[in-house]
């Protein structure tokens, strides 16, 4: 029966790197979740691990003023700053476990750039512990990257003396792969593969990696006594910069491949709008041609412009991916210049050549392409702004002709109208004129019966005066002009000439009034 497997003083250290700036919210502007890995670190871990200096840790850093997130308390000048208020580490008090055994931490906080860094440990002190017990290091999963989430990645380093004899690398690989196991859990494990091994002050140093899930833990076991002593501060600030560089270009790498993906769908897009264009062009009426034609430019416009944003994020990835495969090679050779004779670096400098050979390669590829379409919808813009532009004077020569053409029947249709009231006004005035001349034929009429009919009372009056006149003296028929005249015949002549005197004058003042007060 094999006996479990042992380890001495086993140490784990988490080096999470979350974005602090956001281009979008202005220059050197916090994200909107900067503070989440502070939150995480004391709120989360602190709870896990139930050290009370790790839960009151925002109250130990600068970038926080009453419990509240500040950042304007650093110092935006520096491109390297320690967070930690008056120390440069923060180290936890002991904790005894149900087990007796005696666990450890301390805490340091960096700002380097636009990232946030930490580095956190937790270790046993002069402990020997079995290696399925690697789990206490880990409760709950809580190191592991889906409970950390930080925004930019991540990196585990597991450090142990084995216990025993280790006489080969596989060997030393058999127990990396175990402890690997006991840290994340079965259920993790097999989804990390060894991608590397080397050597590192003279102890074997093996990496496992899950990229798609941004899981990336090292398995550091001793075999040189010295090791320990050999990373001194130096060296773990150079190592802090070449994994926060090495994060970030896998992050960036991960951006490129969305940009790249977005691309593509924007690309797909506007390559199913192209067809339009056509049934467009077959559209008989103007006015709806250009209506159309208008809506299908502004719609591939919106997309070209994404288009374009995809396109400069890509640039932008590719400018990033080149200065941080700098800052990893700098911190590589810093590291390379501490190491000793025997150690075997090729496992940092194999991502260092990876970031060249494929992310910085892959990236320029989905630029060539990206790029290579962005000239073709521009000409196509250009094509439908042109043919835009013929319509639209098309439809204005079209429309002002249509205004001219109203014009003209406006004219017209006001001339006939004008001449219909001329006949109407001529009409009239004939009408009025006839209406005129029956007034006056009846005036005429009722003049003629008036005087008969007056002539004839008139008459009948003067005859019945001077009828007994001639009871009284009677009429001699036998004239002599000697005698006066008789009283009946007097009468009479006198009746007429009164009569006509005043019917004269009644028929002037009627003459008179109508001449002056003339009927309308």
């Amino acid at each position: 029966m094999n006996e479990p497997t042992q380890i001495k003083n086993p140490s784990i250290t988490l080096y999470p790197f979350h974005l602090r700036n956001d281009g979008d919210e202005g220059y050197q502007q916090p994200a909107k979740n900067a503070e989440h890995i502070w939150q995480t670190l004391a709120d989360n871990v602190g709870e896990k691990f139930n050290f009370p200096e790790l839960k009151s840790l925002r109250d130990q850093l600068i970038c926080y003023q009453n419990g509240q997130y500040h950042p304007a308390g650093e110092d935006g000048n520096l491109s390297d700053q320690k967070l930690l208020a008056n120390r440069k580490t923060l180290k936890f008090e002991s904790l005894t476990l149900p087990d007796n055994l005696i666990l450890n931490g301390s805490i340091s906080a960096r700002r380097i750039h636009d990232t946030y860094a930490a580095d956190l440990t937790f270790y046993y002190n002069n402990a020997t512990i079995q290696v399925a017990d690697l789990k206490q290091l880990n409760p709950q999963g809580c190191l592991l990257p889906n409970k950390i989430q930080a925004s930019i990645g991540q990196t585990l380093l597991l450090y142990a003396e084995p216990v025993g004899f280790y006489d080969d690398s596989a060997a030393y690989g058999a127990l990396a792969e175990e402890c690997v196991r006991a840290f994340v859990g079965e259920g993790i494990a097999p989804e990390l593969k060894l991608t590397v091994a080397g050597k590192l002050f003279g102890s074997p140093i093996f990496e496992y990696d899950n990229i798609p899930k941004n899981c990336h833990i090292l398995v550091w076991l001793q075999e040189d006594p010295k090791t320990l002593v050999r990373a001194t501060a130096t060296f773990n600030f150079y190592w802090t910069n070449l994994l926060c560089a090495r994060s970030k270009i896998l992050f960036v790498y991960r951006q490129a491949k969305e940009s790249y993906r977005l691309g593509q769908q924007i690309a797909s897009k506007l390559e199913k709008l192209l067809p339009k264009f056509t049934q467009i062009e077959a559209e008989p009426n103007l006015e709806d041609k250009l209506t159309k034609l208008k809506s299908l430019l502004a719609t591939i416009s919106s997309l070209v412009f994404d288009y374009a944003q995809e396109l400069r994020h890509l640039q932008e990835f590719s400018i990033t991916i080149d200065i941080n495969t700098d800052n990893y090679e700098e911190a590589c050779g810093r590291i390379k210049a501490l190491s000793i004779e025997g150690d075997d670096l090729r496992f940092l400098q194999k991502f260092g050549d990876l970031s060249d050979r494929k992310y910085q390669s892959q990236i320029q590829k989905y630029l060539n392409y990206l790029m290579a379409n962005q000239d073709f919808f521009q000409q196509t813009i250009s094509t439908i702004r042109g043919m835009v532009e013929i319509e639209q004077a098309q439809l204005s020569r079209e429309q002002a002709e249509r205004e001219h053409q109203r014009d003209r029947e406006q004219i017209q249709l006001y001339k006939q109208k004008e001449e219909e009231q001329k006949d109407r006004d001529e009409t009239q005035i004939t009408q009025d004129k006839e209406s005129e001349d029956k007034e006056k034929k009846r005036d005429r009429q009722l003049e003629n019966i008036i005087f008969f009919v007056g002539t004839a009372i008139g008459g009948g009056q003067i005859f019945s005066a001077a009828y007994p006149l001639i009871k009284d003296t009677p009429i001699k028929w036998q004239p002599d002009s000697s005698l006066p005249l008789h009283p009946f015949t007097a009468t009479i002549i006198w009746s007429l000439l009164f009569g006509l005197g005043f019917g004269g004058l009644i028929l002037g003042i009627l003459l008179l009034v109508r001449k002056i007060f003339p009927k309308p």
